[in-house]
């Protein structure tokens, strides 16, 4: 999520003065009378792909909810009430190094004068960024859940966060990063306690080349077709304490597409920092030609981050229930926004002229230089555009523009992504073109009767994923 740093160094911001300069004295933050809560972090290297990873210069800051196993408090359904539950611990750079204080928009977090070990739960970005950058369902929103109880005189925290929801708009997701520590007062309030964050979601990330199949493409878009976008999440299990923070029931949550179609810089929907003009990805005889010189197709959206999941590729035509309608299915795909000519004339192939099967087709103006200078929307009067859906705003194109449609092309994939993984996927455009998305009107069908796409898969630090299909075919028939 492309403006989380932008508001966490504005809340950072506010703490700096207080906080002191290289060359002033160590800020009492480590003093045992005053009893504050320190937090010292890190985070496993991530590899720089998108705005949106997190590292620890981006960590501004993060929630931590505790449980006190000393001094218990319960509610009337007997569950024991935390110690402080959803904080907000903001960035201070000290001397000696980066540590993480109470927030100066709320009341002080400290250490109880009982002593006692603390059981500490932190996450990042926060409930309310969250929250307000994504779409929730049946308008209800993330929640804290807690369920931790007594047993036998130990503590063992059950808490988690219900109905989780990724955006479906690839460029406004977040990195979502969670960290677990036990902590005692006489044992951490000097050196503070540290925190080993860790990152929860699945990074995908699709490329292209092809070598001269007798076509050129030109791609404005993608799609991935039935991540998982809400879940649960559970920070600590109390019915089995070994456990990691992990996504319930393995990720298997709501399914839907997640996707990113090319923007131009007016585009005024899209959140400020993303207001970056995307340009059109060619393959042709001079671009993106050979396997050395493919090329991401994220466009300014970046990679996708999605939640875990484990899923089998979608059949296309030999799904048993094609013929059903409305069809939908639940298996996964990556759908590609394309333009298909022929390398000799320029013909267009695909979409399909005329459009003769009512395909969804996407329009942009653009530039000589490929630059995509305004989504429009066709009219009913041949050649009449306009700049919006609701067709209100005719759009008038400029000397050297062009329209040009762009159809959604399918490659079906097998998932087993799992959290804390990157998976890079290549495809070779050199002999296919792919099958018609599921939402298409004949879904499965071979574009341009070629639909047989390969595709490899590499995998990037986060951390290495293993024993998943890389080469993706498309079907020619």
């Amino acid at each position: 999520m492309k403006f989380i740093r932008v508001i966490y160094i504005a809340l950072a911001a506010l703490i700096s003065a207080a906080s002191c300069t290289k060359e002033a004295a160590e800020p009492d933050v480590y003093d045992w009378a005053d009893g504050k809560i320190v937090f010292k972090t890190s985070l496993a290297d991530v590899a720089s792909s998108r705005a949106q990873d997190m590292t620890l210069d981006d960590l501004e800051s993060f929630q931590v909810t505790c449980f006190n196993t000393d001094n218990v408090t319960k509610d009337e359904d007997g569950y024991i009430s935390p110690y402080f539950e959803n904080a907000t611990f903001v960035r201070q750079d000290n001397p000696t190094g980066v540590v993480y204080v109470s927030s100066p928009y709320e009341e002080p977090r400290e250490w109880p004068n009982s002593g006692g070990i603390i059981k500490f739960i932190a996450f990042s970005p926060s409930l309310s960024i969250m929250t307000a950058d994504n779409s929730v369902l049946n308008g209800a929103n993330f929640t804290l859940q807690n369920r931790t109880k007594e047993s036998n005189s130990s503590i063992e925290a059950d808490y988690g966060l219900e109905k989780m929801r990724i955006n479906r708009d690839i460029s406004r997701q977040f990195d979502f990063l969670t960290a677990t520590a036990s902590g005692e007062r006489w044992k951490d309030f000097a050196a503070g306690v540290e925190l080993a964050f860790s990152h929860q979601m699945s990074q995908i990330e699709l490329h292209a080349w092809g070598n001269g199949s007798g076509y050129d493409f030109e791609i404005a878009g993608v799609r991935i077709g039935n991540a998982v976008v809400e879940g649960d999440f559970v920070f600590s299990d109390g019915s089995n304490p070994n456990l990691l923070p992990h996504w319930k029931d393995a990720g298997r949550g709501t399914k839907d597409k997640v996707e990113y179609l090319y923007r131009s810089h007016q585009n005024e929907a899209a959140p400020a920092p993303t207001l970056i003009g995307d340009t059109i990805f060619k393959i042709n005889k001079d671009n993106h030609n050979v396997l050395g010189r493919a090329g991401s197709i994220m466009g300014h959206g970046g990679c996708a981050m999605v939640i875990p999941t484990v899923n089998a590729k979608w059949e296309g035509v030999a799904d048993p229930n094609i013929g059903t309608t409305p069809y939908k299915t639940e298996r996964m795909y990556f759908s590609i926004l394309m333009r298909v000519t022929t390398s000799s004339s320029g013909y267009q192939l695909y979409p399909y002229p005329g459009n003769p099967d009512g395909l969804t087709i996407v329009y942009y103006a653009v530039d000589t230089a490929g630059a995509i200078r305004a989504r429009v929307y066709p009219g009913s009067s041949e050649g009449e555009f306009f700049r919006d859906s609701k067709l209100q705003h005719p759009y008038e194109a400029e000397e050297g523009i062009e329209i040009k449609g762009f159809g959604w092309a399918t490659v079906p994939v097998d998932a087993n992504w799992s959290a804390g993984k990157r998976y890079v996927y290549t495809l070779d455009y050199s002999a296919g073109v792919g099958v018609h998305d599921p939402e298409d009107p004949k879904p499965g069908t071979p574009i341009i009767e070629q639909g047989k796409v390969p595709f490899s898969v590499g995998i990037e630090e986060w951390h290495p994923a293993e024993d998943y299909e890389s080469n993706l075919d498309v079907p020619k028939n």
